[in-house]
């Protein structure tokens, strides 16, 4: 809004005080006797009228002097404040776009937030709208975010904290406020911290009931940024100290990439019913300052007195467990085609070398400072329209002796051919990786070199078949899966732009490739 567009609800609205004032002021000021005496009540004229009562209404006077006062009309004085109010309150709403609820105080609005009308039980309401609006131009004080913050943590009757009602109404509000920095001490992170994440797993329409089932994990959560959480994940009612968990995994909610975590879960024949998962989830919260310089590729050694606010990160059990359950759906049998191995050819080849051709990069200074690039638009050829991509990546080193050691292993999988959008959607595990070793592809010691090995593994590309399921595909369009193996120089890049931040990590540490 500009110009006149911006100025004229407060012109007309100057115009319209102007005129209500002096109606006002009329109605208090104007009706003086101007020495004539008359009924302060009614009016009447009291020339040649003896004593001190009115004829006319029976008003009578205290004193003579009663007679000459200036009469003061209140019910029209006050018609003309209510309407200047009214015209104060519209043409603020007009200038602010017209929404009422700008014109509401901070607590009411807060009190008003059990009963916001979410659109569909999905979408933030205009009440949780309004205040995120308020928070985020730092409008509510001190008291009012901590009323807020309570009333978020205990949601309410009809949206209990971490539910999909209670994300359409409270969510937006957190994702707000936790967009700043909200350090260990500040009472909004004990707050943020106590509601449960949402646990979402996607798991094929259909599958054969016999065979492990590959899923997706992700998880929604309203936890300060910069919160890690070790994630063990079990069968609902399942003894956590007698039964190991099917999974056990780290998730970090400050992530380059947020992708869902690929796992396999036993047969669906095996599944108990109902078939409900529950993650035991303890979160850690990492220093947000710490973060933030790690973005900006800066380490900061855990006993550097320079900076004195920085706290090492803190142990899993540092905070009490959160409980999140999700129910899955047991998906139909299906009848997996074969696919039988393709060891390619020499475009196939080219192919996958093309792939990985931005090869290995290095952020310096950082704790974890390698990741490999991949671009997984080469496999989208129509060549490979019946392919299936599982794709061990490792990084080898030859010495001048001729030996070869790994030092990092990826394992990538994803269809063939076009897909749903141009391309298929590639999914990939944690990788292992020797840190300390991997420095010297940047800086080779004489006499050896650095090669990538790219090879088909069938077990990863039957992965990349529920990828297609999950996509929508036709499963029974896949008949090959590539089985070769190909090599390629290693292209190493120094990278200066924001660190490649990982979502999901193994909470004991970096494994390593030659690890049993």
């Amino acid at each position: 809004m500009s110009g006149w567009a911006q100025w004229e609800p407060w012109a007309v609205g100057g115009v319209i005080a102007v005129l209500v004032a002096g109606f006002i002021a009329r109605a208090l000021f104007s009706d003086r006797a101007r020495g004539r005496p008359r009924c302060h009540r009614c009016g009447y004229d009291f020339e040649g009228v003896e004593g001190l009562t009115c004829p006319e209404c029976g008003w009578t006077a205290r004193t003579p002097r009663d007679l000459l006062r200036t009469r003061r009309h209140w019910f029209k004085a006050i018609v003309g404040v209510t309407l200047l109010v009214l015209a104060a309150a519209l043409i603020r709403l007009h200038a602010a776009g017209g929404n009422p609820l700008l014109v509401v105080p901070d607590r009411i609005m807060i009190a008003l937030l059990p009963i916001d009308p979410t659109a569909g039980g999905t979408e933030i309401g205009p009440i949780a709208d309004e205040l995120r609006r308020r928070l985020l131009a730092e409008e509510l004080d001190e008291s009012e975010v901590e009323s807020l913050f309570a009333r978020i943590a205990s949601g309410d009757d009809g949206a209990p904290p971490g539910s999909e009602a209670w994300r359409a109404r409270y969510g937006g509000l957190v994702d707000a406020w936790r967009s700043r920095f909200v350090r260990p001490g500040d009472p909004e992170a004990k707050v943020l911290l106590s509601i449960p994440p949402r646990l979402e797993v996607e798991v094929p329409a259909s599958w054969p009931t016999t065979r492990a089932v590959p899923v997706e994990l992700d998880f929604e959560d309203w936890w300060p940024i910069g919160t890690e959480a070790m994630v063990e994940l079990r069968w609902q009612g399942q003894d956590p100290i007698t039964v190991p968990p099917m999974i056990r995994i780290g998730f970090r909610n400050r992530a380059s990439v947020g992708r869902p975590h690929g796992f396999e879960l036993p047969p669906a024949n095996t599944w108990p019913e109902p078939a409900i998962l529950e993650a035991t989830v303890r979160p850690r919260f990492v220093d947000s300052e710490r973060l933030r310089l790690a973005e900006d590729g800066i380490d900061v050694p855990e006993g550097d007195d320079t900076i004195t606010e920085l706290v090492p990160p803190p142990p899993f059990t540092s905070m009490p467990a959160a409980v999140a359950i999700t129910t899955v759906d047991r998906p139909l049998d299906l009848d997996l085609p074969s696919i039988a191995a393709w060891v390619g050819d020499g475009g196939a080849d080219e192919a996958v070398r093309r792939i990985f051709a931005p090869g290995l990069r290095r952020w310096d200074g950082t704790r974890r400072p390698f990741a490999i690039r991949f671009d997984v638009q080469q496999a989208a050829e129509k060549l490979f329209k019946d392919v299936l991509f599982g794709l061990v990546v490792e990084l080898v080193e030859v010495d001048a002796d001729g030996r070869e050691s790994v030092h990092r292993r990826s394992r990538i999988w994803l269809p063939g051919g076009p897909g749903p959008n141009g391309y298929w959607r590639s999914r990939w595990g944690i990788s292992e990786e020797d840190g300390d070793a991997l420095h010297r592809a940047f800086d080779p010691t004489p006499g050896s070199r650095w090669f990538m090995r790219i090879r088909g593994d069938e077990e990863l590309a039957r992965l990349a078949l529920a990828s297609v399921v999950n996509q929508g595909g036709d499963p029974a369009a896949f008949t090959r899966w590539w089985s070769g193996t190909v090599e390629r120089p290693l292209r190493t890049t120094e990278e200066t732009r924001r660190p490649f931040i990982r979502r999901w990590f193994h909470p004991d540490g970096v494994r390593r490739p030659d690890a049993p």
